[in-house]
């Protein structure tokens, strides 16, 4: 018996090539996939309220910024940037993450409370950064990404504005589109401008705000600059209120190709060169480090016409870059090393040297400070000795425990986060006007032409000193510093000002 096959649906695609089998001889539409994932549909969702936000952001910048002194401004519109990136990321975030975010904005942005310097800028840009590629990435954020994220912000994402506003543009007819939009706007411009003149007529301080309305500003150089600073703060902050992947990269790193065969680098850095150099490092440095000693105890004389406070110069600085190239070249051939018990006690032994030697040029460069003067170069060179020795005291831990170069990098990179984070909040001129004044020798204390010139922030300094000794030191220099910085807008507020200023009104 002959049974009938039965077929029970036709795929779309017979379905759709088969349409002149239709009476109506129309073909089918197929029905519209469904949108998955952040389809166009959440994006024009998200665009509607990144427009209105950007608009509010840019007058903000112009009412903080244009033709206005800077001060704790920088904060406040960082901290305002901060929480638009937040309620603008790409996953909505939880209470936990606001609270996070608020914390690290807050202590990114309170150097630049204290005190506006290139200091608490950088902070201030580096927290927005930093919290910007984590409102993408999450919790895959790391130093590749945070750094792709700082050179993306301001390049590609300064053209981003400009693409999507072209990509909203309709294509359609120009001619249709014209009439389309002049009947649409001819009845309520017509009617709006009546009633304006009738409420204006009504209305005094309306009549007044109009007639301050001056087309010839169109003109003006000031209004076409203020066009371009609104245009490049819009650019600007357009991408910060548009995060994704996909002008921002993804999370994965690009594949590194490794060379098949020796390198050449092996014919210099090998496990018997890296031995011998170890050793005659350390003949050399043992060989420095008690000349050193015996100069800075008396037991060894200077060569002649050389003084104390040259020969504490000549060697401060050349000593921290041998501690620098010691480190670098330990993180070289970290891995021929590791191995060896011969050749890690020659690298602490190596190690210790150079920290005895960053302490030596400490002390040099202390004895040379007592002799001539306090400045804000040498005490970037004391900072400077403090993170190599802590460079170096990390380099013997990841020796010790077997952690990779990455390991080594972070730290070395937070200690130097730490200590700049930590100089944002001091006073250097006080502290180097102090220092000349009350530990300097007579020479330092009668040249005190350096010391007039720190400005205001020398005020407290200067005036204790004035007030215990009897003596004039900068005169009305320092009065007219003070004068000039008076705090006149609350924008240009710091707390460093604010406390200076308070302690020149009550001394006068």
């Amino acid at each position: 018996m002959r049974q009938e096959l039965i077929i029970h649906g036709i795929p779309d695609s017979l379905r759709l090539d088969a349409w002149w089998l239709e009476a109506a001889g129309e073909p089918p539409q197929a029905q519209p996939r469904r949108q998955t994932g952040r389809g166009p549909l959440l994006v024009s969702m998200r665009a509607r309220h990144a427009i209105p936000l950007l608009a509010s952001l840019v007058a903000i910048a112009d009412w903080l910024f244009w033709d206005q002194p800077a001060g704790i401004s920088m904060a406040v519109f960082s901290l305002i940037l901060s929480a638009a990136v937040m309620a603008m990321k790409p996953r909505r975030p939880t209470i936990r993450e606001w609270a996070g975010a608020a914390g690290f904005a807050l202590l990114s942005n309170l150097p630049a409370a204290i005190d506006l310097q290139v200091l608490s800028v950088l902070f201030s840009l580096g927290g927005l950064i930093c919290l910007t590629a984590w409102a993408v990435y999450g919790s895959a954020l790391s130093e590749r990404l945070a750094l792709r994220t700082a050179l993306r912000l301001p390049t590609f994402g300064a053209a981003l504005l400009l693409r999507n506003t072209l990509c909203a543009m309709p294509a359609s007819d120009l001619s249709s589109g014209l009439r389309r939009h002049a009947a649409s706007l001819a009845l309520p411009l017509l009617m709006g401008s009546v009633f304006l003149m009738l409420l204006a007529s009504a209305n005094p301080v309306l009549e007044e705000a109009l007639a301050e309305l001056d087309p010839g500003q169109l003109f003006e150089l000031e209004f076409w600059l203020r066009l371009l600073f609104w245009t490049v703060a819009a650019a600007l902050l357009w991408p910060c209120l548009n995060l994704s992947e996909t002008w921002l990269g993804s999370t994965a790193p690009a594949a590194n190709v490794q060379k098949a065969g020796p390198s050449r680098a092996a014919f210099l850095i090998n496990p018997v060169s890296v031995r011998n150099s170890l050793v005659l490092f350390n003949l050399l440095f043992l060989a420095q480090t008690m000349m050193d000693l015996g100069i800075l105890t008396g037991g060894v004389a200077l060569p002649d016409g050389m003084s104390y406070a040259a020969y504490a110069h000549r060697g401060a600085y050349p000593l921290v870059v041998t501690a620098l190239l010691a480190g670098v070249f330990t993180l070289v051939t970290r891995s021929m090393t590791g191995t060896d018990r011969t050749l890690r006690a020659l690298v602490y032994l190596w190690l210790a040297q150079n920290m005895i030697l960053v302490l030596t040029a400490a002390i040099r460069l202390q004895h040379y400070v007592a002799a001539y003067a306090l400045t804000y170069l040498r005490i970037a060179a004391f900072v400077w000795m403090a993170l190599v020795l802590a460079g170096l005291v990390l380099t013997a831990v990841q020796i010790h425990r077997g952690h990779g170069t990455a390991w080594l990098l972070r730290r070395c990179f937070a200690a130097l986060v730490a200590a700049l984070y930590i100089c944002s909040f001091v006073n250097f001129a006080d502290v180097i006007a102090r220092y000349n004044l009350t530990h300097g020798s007579t020479l330092v204390t009668q040249d005190t032409s350096y010391i007039c010139s720190l400005g205001a922030a020398a005020y407290p300094a200067v005036h204790a000193f004035e007030t215990a000794s009897g003596q004039q030191v900068c005169g009305s220099a320092i009065h007219s510093d003070l004068n000039r910085n008076t705090i006149t807008n609350w924008r240009e507020w710091g707390f460093r000002r604010w406390r200076i200023q308070a302690y020149y009104q009550q001394q006068t």
